[in-house]
């Protein structure tokens, strides 16, 4: 049963970030596109929407700091050992 569990949370894990993060940021790209503000395809000529954008920024924030914390999760027992950095908790270096 151990096998089975750990390929679930590995398949979860894998649907979140896989799939999660790309849709994330696509969804920051329609949010900033919307929020600049841009001429339609009858010429109309929508407002800009700064929260829009910020919210657009937001997002692409969360991408980011999700892709900086896992590569130094993938990278955290080489860091603690050639430079003695410890950050996340003590189970993770096990």
């Amino acid at each position: 049963m151990d096998i089975l569990e750990a390929i679930l949370k590995v398949l979860v894990i894998g649907m979140i970030f896989g799939a999660g993060l790309p849709a994330l940021f696509a969804i920051g790209m329609r949010l900033h596109s919307t929020g600049a503000g841009d001429a339609g395809a009858d010429g109309t000529i929508s407002a800009p929407n700064p929260a829009l954008k910020a919210l657009g920024y937001l997002f692409f924030a969360i991408v980011i700091v999700a892709i900086i914390v896992g590569l130094l999760w993938v990278t955290r027992q080489t860091l603690s050992y050639y430079f003695d950095w410890r950050i996340f908790p003590a189970w993770a270096y096990s």
